[in-house]
């Protein structure tokens, strides 16, 4: 009965606020940005103006709401705009973020953030900003995935490294 009601509320508040349905009881979704430069704007349309130009394919991102073919989605620095959906990704990853600057670090013996394999040994070591595919979390551990990239001067191939990273030093998890 109680469900009946709850659904019956939603189904008046769409009609209220002409609102579809899925956006009065909906979650929001995570994804990344799908290409290396996508155009953040103050509205749903390209007539609007663009606040900043994000160069970074990858860059996990919340959606918050959906207007036909725009999504309003958050950054991860609290920046909030409006995005094509065609520049979405369902794609899941998630960015490295460290209170710590590498200056604390080093003065108070602060180890740098770690990857771990199962056995909790450090396999990487990565600093703010890095972008990893997300795999899964559990209650403290995400279970991660760092794609290397073969590069002119220092790596021959290009690599992956699969572990383990605390979630607390991630954005793009809830």
């Amino acid at each position: 009965m109680f469900k009946f009601k709850i659904a019956l509320l939603t189904f008046f508040l769409s009609l209220i606020f002409n609102l579809p349905l899925s956006a009065v009881n909906r979650e929001y979704s995570w994804g990344s940005l799908k290409y290396n430069k996508t155009y953040l704007r103050t509205g749903p349309s390209k007539d609007n103006k663009v606040m900043w130009v994000y160069k970074r394919k990858g860059l996990p991102i919340k959606v918050l709401r959906e207007k036909e073919d725009w999504k309003q989605i958050l950054l991860p620095e609290n920046q909030k705009g409006w995005i094509s959906s065609s520049q979405f990704s369902k794609k899941r990853t998630v960015l490295v973020i460290d209170t710590n600057s590498e200056t604390e670090k080093v003065i108070k013996n602060i180890d740098p953030l770690a990857i771990k394999d199962l056995n909790n040994n450090p396999i990487a070591y990565v600093h703010k900003g890095v972008i990893l595919k997300l795999m899964k979390c559990s209650n403290e551990m995400c279970e991660i995935e760092l794609d290397i990239k073969k590069e002119k001067y220092f790596f021959k191939n290009s690599f992956q490294i699969n572990g383990l990273i605390e979630k607390k030093n991630l954005w793009g998890i809830n």
